[in-house]
């Protein structure tokens, strides 16, 4: 995050929409962020993981994790969001009872309800209305939760930094509700800091109930690092050594250095590793080259440990591999922060995300739910 921009847009007051694209009519703002959610392209990049990955035209093959097309017409457009649908960003959700739950950055890990993933979405208020035990400094946030359950108790694992840092610090939180008012704050899970990587963006995944815990996470710097956890006390206060910490996904190309945000998915017998990857959030007189921006990259491999590659059998660690699956088209500008589940009520795959919309003066606004 050394050379970041500014990931969480300021509080400007964003305008309701009624359709589509209404603010097309509207000289005073001009770039949104939404959450989409999609199977159209989970479902068949988990079927057929051959698929050719996207080169934007000039794009030299040798540059590895090649940069994507803006206007191929090969990405699905935004869906409607109803409700609570602004300022979210780095989305997590899960379903329970019916009913789906949303949490998101910022807001000191901003909780919402509903019954469609489409919405409509209630506010329900903050997971930590306080903030956290760890302090960095003043200006610091709460940023990327991501939410698991043990036995009869909900984790919430989270980061906090600030922009342009690699001082941060992921934390923990625990409820026997997902209820706003119900969560206990324990601060840092102990996690060391180092110059090679940052602890930001955590995520966990387990097999089964008694398979070993992977906890993956981090950006920027030697991308994307993954432990394995003995026990679930580990999730609480690791104790493990630092040569524990694996580095599974790296990339050093110009421009495609970040790597961020990763989430596994299962599908049949192979691990999906979803991540974010390029120059994220930009303001209006700032944005990247198109190609350059924020998209949506996968590998996959057998084991949830790896080796992981790319569609064309490109390593993701020693290779710069990594196969585009979402980017930038048609006003959809730097989508990523995404995950993917299966969702109880349709019973597909599905992925959501945010991403920028831009219309006329191209300016950063704010964060909406589609």
């Amino acid at each position: 995050m050394l050379d970041r921009q500014p990931r969480r847009p300021s509080r400007r007051r964003c305008h309701k929409r009624s359709r589509r694209f209404p603010l097309r009519s509207i000289t005073s703002t001009a770039m949104f962020t939404y959450f989409f959610i999609t199977s159209t392209i989970v479902v068949p990049l988990l079927t057929n993981f051959g698929f050719t990955t996207p080169v934007a035209r000039g794009a030299p093959v040798s540059q590895g994790l090649s940069p994507p097309p803006v206007d191929s017409g090969i990405y699905p457009d935004p869906e409607l969001c109803h409700g609570n649908c602004s300022w979210i960003h780095d989305p997590a959700i899960v379903y329970e009872d019916g009913t789906y739950w949303r949490f998101a950055t910022s807001g000191n890990i901003g909780i919402a309800t509903a019954p469609f993933l489409q919405g409509p979405w209630t506010y329900r208020g903050a997971l930590l209305p306080h903030g956290t035990s760890i302090h960095l400094r003043e200006d610091q946030d709460i940023w990327a939760p991501t939410i698991t359950k043990r036995d009869n108790t909900y984790y919430c694992h989270y980061s906090v930094s600030y922009i342009g840092s690699q001082h941060s610090e992921i934390g923990l939180a625990t409820s026997s509700s997902l209820t706003p008012g119900t969560w206990t704050d324990h601060g840092s899970i102990g996690l060391p800091q180092n110059s090679r990587y940052n602890l930001i963006d955590p995520y966990v995944f387990q097999d089964s109930k008694d398979a070993p815990i992977y906890f993956s996470f981090g950006s920027y710097w030697s991308g994307i690092q993954q432990i394995e956890m003995t026990s679930t006390d580990q999730l609480r206060a690791w104790t493990g050594a630092e040569n524990d910490i694996k580095n599974i996904i790296s990339n050093t190309t110009t421009n495609f250095a970040v790597q961020e945000g990763a989430i596994m998915h299962k599908h049949e017998q192979y691990y999906y590793l979803f991540f974010s990857v390029g120059q994220c959030c930009r303001r209006a007189f700032e944005l990247m080259p198109l190609g350059d921006e924020y998209h949506v990259v996968v590998c996959r491999a057998d084991s949830i440990t790896g080796p992981f590659n790319d569609a064309h059998g490109k390593d993701c660690l020693t290779e710069n591999g990594g196969t585009t699956v979402l980017a930038s088209h048609g006003d959809v500008y730097a989508p990523g922060g995404q995950g993917v589940m299966v969702d109880p009520k349709s019973e597909r795959s599905v992925m959501y995300y945010h991403y920028g919309e831009l219309v006329s003066c191209l300016e950063w606004m704010g964060v909406e739910l589609c």
